[in-house]
């Protein structure tokens, strides 16, 4: 992964890789089912091929398929915001939150973070490790979004990552968020949460609340969303709740934090 700095017009430098370039983004960037729109002049934006290039040659992604959307610097404290192609399962109901089968699912995710830190460090001969939830999965209701963000230490360095679902009328809609800086906490979390997905706007019709009678619904509610993210395989068994780890994760989220990391600490925000 190596390095070489790119300056756009004065802007943070931040790309290391070969034939990228990153554009002003000053416009409203459309996604899937939805645009994003920008919040400060230093923003920049990849267009999908410099994306896919980016997310595989430097953060080690296997797969850029789910790729939507790519901002750098959408505020002064957020590093990255990745938007992801959109789940079309159908209207997720939120009925299942209060359920003893959320419990489970985090402590399953928790595990799971545990056990890839080790293979990944392993595999890079880094340690790393789980640093702790910053915030577990929480539910905005009224927003109608979920969270949660995490801690790693990645060969003595703390990072935080942050993933945010958006619900809407179809199914729902994964925001990876990567802050500059390496603690935070849980209000702070929801705080740049909601700063990054006010910056959202979904097409006409198309928001949780335009929900109408004959829409698909989805199979699972928001806990079995929630472990279908996190690359858990979540079914009703008889005589209670199945949720196993996948041995070859979907999306390979728990994989994921370590590229960030590497990139992140190499590359952050050239000060003037």
């Amino acid at each position: 992964m190596a390095a070489s700095i790119f300056i756009f017009s004065g802007a943070p430098a931040i790309l290391p890789a070969q034939e990228i370039n990153p554009l002003p983004f000053t416009e409203p960037l459309s996604v899937s089912r939805g645009n994003v729109t920008p919040a400060s002049d230093q923003s920049v934006t990849l267009v999908s091929g410099d994306a896919c290039q980016y997310v595989m040659q430097d953060w080690g992604w296997t797969s850029c398929a789910h790729v939507d959307g790519f901002v750098f610097f959408q505020f002064d404290d957020v590093y990255a915001t990745v938007v992801f192609k959109p789940n079309s399962d159908g209207y997720v109901a939120f009925d299942d939150w209060e359920s003893d089968e959320k419990a489970e699912v985090v402590a399953q995710i928790e595990e799971g973070l545990r056990q890839s830190f080790v293979q990944q460090g392993a595999a890079l001969g880094v340690n790393i490790t789980f640093d702790g939830w910053v915030v577990q999965p929480t539910l905005n209701k009224e927003r109608g979004f979920m969270y949660y963000a995490t801690g790693a230490i990645w060969g003595g360095s703390k990072n935080v990552n942050i993933n945010a679902t958006v619900f809407d009328r179809r199914g729902h809609i994964e925001f990876l968020i990567i802050p500059e800086a390496a603690t935070m906490m849980p209000e702070e979390v929801e705080a740049m949460i909601i700063r990054v997905l006010d910056q959202y706007v979904p097409t006409a019709n198309e928001a949780y609340a335009s929900f109408a009678s004959g829409d698909k619904v989805a199979a699972v509610g928001a806990v079995g969303v929630l472990a279908g993210i996190a690359g858990l395989k979540y079914s009703k068994a008889a005589g209670g709740l199945l949720v196993t780890l996948l041995l070859i994760l979907k999306k390979a989220w728990f994989l994921l934090l370590v590229p960030f990391v590497f990139i992140k600490n190499r590359l952050g925000r050239k000060k003037d």
